[in-house]
């Protein structure tokens, strides 16, 4: 499933991070690592809105919960070429 990645406190004032492509959905509170970080998912919608191809879901992530050797992620997480990252 791909989906968007946003990293800040609230969606309006949240960054971009990339799509990603995850086995299922995130739910708040679960981790994920992203770019070698574990991240918590705090929030995540769909966007019905979208008319063009691409993600249709989104997350927002919050900062680093651990380093990403200490814990491992419930999710994980591909790039745009498929590979697990």
């Amino acid at each position: 499933m791909l989906i968007d990645v946003f990293d800040g406190r609230d969606h309006k004032n949240a960054r971009p991070t990339g799509c990603f492509h995850f086995a299922r959905s995130p739910t708040p509170g679960e981790q994920v690592e992203i770019n070698g970080k574990i991240q918590v998912v705090t929030g995540a919608w769909h966007q019905p809105g979208r008319c063009y191809a691409g993600a249709k879901f989104a997350i927002l992530i919050s900062e680093q919960a651990a380093p990403a050797g200490e814990v491992e992620p419930s999710t994980p997480d591909y790039d745009m070429a498929g590979q697990v990252v």
